[in-house]
C-alpha cells in the first residue's frame, strides 16, 4: 500500500477534486431540461410522489431494490417543486461528487496527480457516467458510492496494515457504505467481494503476510457486517425479479450481441470507436503498470480497478446464464469509476512533467471527443423510445388550453407504446400538468393504495363510469384491441369521436357526448 499524502501535497488533491467534480457535475446536467422522460423516470416519479408509509407498503411489491432511492426523492421533492429537471438534478450533483473523490481515490492508488485528474475527467466524460448524471434513477448514486467505497477500502487497508491508529472506525465507515451502496442499488454489493479479491492478491503477492492478513480478517468482519445488513433487503426482494425484470426475457446466450452490449455499450454507448481507443488505452495501463520499472506503484491501482471491473460483470452473466437472465449493461454502472481510472493509467504512461500534462490534455481530449456524439445524442429531444411522450403532452396542453372551459374532462389511458401491458399512465406520471383535473376513467384502485407502481384498472370489455365528464381523452398506443373495444363502448352509450391525432406511437382521441338520442 502506498503511504498517505505529506502535507505538502495534500492541498493539489483537494483542489483539483473539487474542479474535476465541478466540471463533472456540469457536463452531466447541460440539457437535463431538454432531454423527455422515460419509462424508468416515470416510475421514479410515480414512487417519489408517495408517502413513507406508501413507499414502504410498495417496497415490499416492488421495486424495493429501489426504495432508498425513491425515498431520497421523496424527501427531495419535499425541499422543491416537481420538475423533470430537477429531478435529475441529484443525480448530476452526486456525478460531481464522485468525479471529485475518484481524483483523491487515484492520487492515492497510482502516486500520479496527472492520472487522478485525467481518471476524474475521463469518467465526467465516459456514456455511461452522462446517461447515469442525465436520470431520474439511482445509478449515478451507485457511482459514487463505489468510489467511495473503494477510498475507504484503500484508506482502512493501509491503516490495518501499517498498524496505524483509527483503522477499526475505517473498517466500520467501509461496511456503512457497503450498505448504503448496497441499498441504493443491490448489485453494487459485488465490488464488496471484488475488494475480498484484492486482498486475496495482496496474501499471494505481498512480503508483509501478517499485516495483510490483517487487513484481510478486518475485510471480513466488515463485509459480514454489511452482508447482514442486506439481508433483509434480499428477502423482501427474492420474489420481486420475475414482476420487474420479464422484459430482460427467460434466457441470456453468449454471442455477440452479449459480446457488444459488456465491450461497447457497457460503457462507451454504441461507439464502437470509442470502445477500441479506450480498450487500447486500459491495455496500455495495465502492461505499463508491470512492465515498466518507474510505474510499478500503480500495481496496486490494477489490483483494486481490475477486480471492482470484471468480477461484477463476471458474476452477473454467470447467474444470468445459468439462473435467470439478470444482466443489463446500465446495471453494471457502478464499475465504470473504475474503467475511467484504467483507462487514465494508460493515458498518464509518461513521467516526465512537462510530456505528462501534455498527455492529460491530449488524451482527455481525444476522450472527449469521441464521446461528445453520444452525449449531444442523449440530451436531443428524440432521443429515448419514449420521446414522443413530450410531444403527445405538448399537444394535450395545447388543445385542452384552447377548448373553452366548461364541463369536465376525463383521461382513458390507453396501452403505452413499445410497452403493450402497461398503460399511458406512465406519462400522466411523468408530466403531471397535463393531465391536471382529468377525472381518471378507468380507475379501480391506486398504485399507492394497493402497493403497487401502477393503478388497478377496468376490464377493457367494461365501460367505466362517464357520468361526471363531458369530454373523454383517450391517450394510447394502437393494439389489436385499443382503441377499438374502448370506441365501441363508448359509441354504444351516446358517445362519438370529435378529433383524432397520431403523434408517432401515439393516438390522442377525444370524444364528446352525442347531443342527439340515440338512434335518431
Amino acid at each position: 500500500m502506498q503511504e498517505q499524502w505529506t502535507s505538502r501535497t495534500a492541498g493539489r488533491p483537494v483542489l483539483s477534486s473539487v474542479v474535476v467534480g465541478l466540471v463533472a457535475a456540469v457536463v452531466s446536467f447541460l440539457g437535463a431540461w431538454n432531454s423527455p422522460a422515460g419509462v424508468d423516470e416515470a416510475a421514479t416519479m410515480s414512487a417519489a410522489r408517495r408517502s413513507l408509509p406508501e413507499l414502504w407498503h410498495m417496497a415490499h411489491n416492488v421495486d424495493g431494490v429501489h426504495s432508498t432511492y425513491y425515498a431520497l426523492m421523496h424527501l427531495w421533492f419535499g425541499l422543491v417543486p416537481y420538475d423533470l429537471a430537477l429531478l435529475r438534478l441529484p443525480s448530476a450533483v452526486v456525478i460531481g461528487v464522485g468525479a471529485g473523490l475518484l481524483v483523491v481515490l487515484a492520487r492515492r492508488i497510482t502516486g500520479s496527480s496527472h492520472a487522478a485528474v485525467a481518471a476524474g475527467l475521463v469518467f465526467a466524460v465516459l456514456p455511461r457516467t452522462t446517461s447515469a448524471g442525465l436520470q431520474g434513477r439511482s445509478y449515478a448514486f451507485s457511482m459514487m458510492l463505489a468510489i467511495a467505497l473503494a477510498l475507504v477500502f484503500v484508506l482502512a487497508a493501509d491503516r490495518t496494515i501499517h498498524r496505524r491508529a483509527g483503522a477499526w472506525a475505517l473498517w466500520l465507515g467501509y461496511a456503512v457504505v457497503a450498505l448504503l451502496g448496497s441499498y441504493m442499488f443491490l448489485y453494487s454489493a459485488l465490488l464488496v467481494v471484488a475488494q475480498g479479491v484484492t486482498i486475496l492478491i495482496w496474501l499471494g503477492t505481498r512480503r508483509q503476510q501478517g499485516a495483510v492478513r490483517r487487513a484481510f480478517v478486518s475485510w471480513l468482519v466488515a463485509a459480514a457486517v454489511a452482508g447482514a445488513g442486506v439481508v433483509p433487503l434480499v428477502l423482501m426482494t427474492s420474489g420481486q425479479a420475475s414482476k420487474q425484470l420479464y422484459w430482460i426475457g427467460t434466457k441470456l446466450e453468449l454471442n455477440a450481441r452479449l459480446a457488444n452490449s459488456v465491450l461497447v455499450q457497457q460503457n462507451f454507448g454504441d461507439s464502437t470507436r470509442m470502445a477500441y481507443v479506450c480498450g487500447a488505452l486500459m491495455l496500455v495501463g495495465l502492461v505499463t503498470a508491470f512492465a515498466v520499472p518507474s510505474l510499478r506503484t500503480r500495481i496496486v491501482a490494477v489490483e483494486i480497478a481490475l477486480p471492482a471491473v470484471v468480477l461484477p460483470i463476471v458474476a452477473v452473466i454467470a447467474v444470468s446464464v445459468l439462473v435467470q437472465p439478470l444482466y443489463n449493461s446500465r446495471y453494471l454502472t457502478f464499475t465504470t469509476p473504475f474503467v475511467a481510472l484504467l483507462i487514465a493509467m494508460g493515458i498518464t504512461v509518461f513521467r516526465w512533467r512537462v510530456v505528462s500534462l501534455v498527455a492529460v490534455v491530449v488524451g482527455v481530449a481525444l476522450v472527449a471527443a469521441l464521446a461528445a456524439p453520444t452525449w449531444v445524442q442523449q440530451r436531443q429531444a428524440l432521443h429515448k423510445s419514449g420521446s414522443h411522450w413530450a410531444a403527445t403532452v405538448d399537444y394535450i396542453t395545447r388543445e385542452r388550453a384552447a377548448l373553452p372551459d366548461v364541463g369536465a374532462d376525463g383521461v382513458w389511458y390507453g396501452p403505452l407504446p413499445g410497452h403493450p401491458i402497461r398503460t399511458t399512465e406512465y406519462v400522466a406520471s411523468s408530466y403531471p400538468d397535463a393531465f391536471a383535473g382529468m377525472k381518471d376513467l378507468t380507475l379501480v384502485r391506486s398504485g399507492a393504495s394497493i402497493g403497487e407502481l401502477w393503478a388497478e384498472r377496468t376490464p377493457l370489455h367494461r365501460l367505466p363510469s362517464t357520468v361526471e365528464v363531458d369530454r373523454i381523452w383517450y391517450v394510447g398506443g394502437l393494439t389489436s384491441k385499443q382503441p377499438t373495444t374502448m370506441r365501441r363502448l363508448l359509441e354504444a352509450n351516446r358517445w362519438h369521436e370529435e378529433t383524432r391525432k397520431q403523434i408517432q406511437g401515439f393516438y390522442v382521441i377525444t370524444f364528446e357526448r352525442d347531443p342527439r338520442p340515440h338512434g335518431h
